[in-house]
């Protein structure tokens, strides 16, 4: 199947950007990962860049199922972080999202550690995303209040000390139209998830759909000072602008 890709990456009103990504496609498999740098820790915007680097490179270098690859790139990732650690003698942490999908048999899964996103689209509707590693998330699943509680506090993430546990999906089978979004907290908190569905639905090259979703995010960043770094890598499996129109005239008729 298809496979046809965006991305942005943006530093906000910040004064450096913490925020890394990247991909790589072959005949066999492809792996995209986005990865930010923890505030307040010194050195966080080398941690996000080793993260990718260290995943894009051990994707390839593996024969085991998308899971085990999934945790074995996460976990080299989390080492080499604390590695750069004991040299530096300083704090560095990021948080990660990776998606792999293998070629041969159309299938995808992905891995995340902290507050970075991915967000799963069928016909232009969102229908799996990701949950945060975040105290607020903790709150919220235990039937507790969240509100008031900084969504920036993460309870995991890479280079953290202590034993890391990746959520991994279970496996998905890709299907015509499918859409991935990767993205970091600095993008998840401006645009609005009815406003990811909502531009899906009017494009039709994922092109188009990153600029409509940078562009929703630099307006809402341009209103608050200490807005964060955004970034998002878009995936689109086969031919979703056709799929999704052709959900949408349904709708119409009905």
């Amino acid at each position: 199947m298809n496979l046809s890709c965006a991305q942005f990456s943006r530093v906000g009103q910040r004064d450096t950007n913490q925020d890394a990504l990247g991909y790589t496609i072959t005949d066999e498999y492809a792996c995209f990962v986005v990865s930010d740098g923890v505030s307040g820790d010194p050195g966080s915007e080398i941690a996000s860049r080793c993260a990718v680097e260290r995943i894009l490179h051990r994707a390839k270098c593996t024969g085991l199922t998308l899971a085990q690859t999934l945790l074995e790139c996460i976990e080299e990732a989390h080492a080499a972080i604390l590695a750069m650690q004991q040299r530096e003698r300083g704090r560095m942490s990021a948080t990660v999202v990776a998606l792999i999908i293998d070629r041969r048999h159309n299938v995808a899964q992905w891995a995340h550690l902290g507050d970075s996103r991915l967000y799963r689209f069928a016909r232009g509707a969102l229908i799996e995303q990701t949950r945060d590693h975040s105290v607020r998330q903790q709150l919220l699943d235990a039937g507790l209040p969240g509100d008031g509680v900084n969504p920036a506090w993460l309870h995991m993430a890479l280079g953290m000390r202590g034993q890391i546990a990746p959520a991994i999906s279970p496996p998905r089978v890709l299907e015509d139209g499918d859409v991935f979004l990767l993205c970091t907290d600095g993008l998840w908190q401006s645009v609005a998830e009815d406003a990811l569905e909502d531009r899906l639905r009017v494009v039709h090259t994922v092109d188009d759909w990153a600029v409509l979703i940078e562009h929703e995010a630099m307006r809402r960043s341009g209103n608050a000072s200490h807005a964060d770094n955004y970034s998002a890598l878009a995936v689109w499996a086969g031919s979703p602008q056709n799929v999704t129109l052709a959900r949408v005239k349904a709708r119409q008729v009905r």
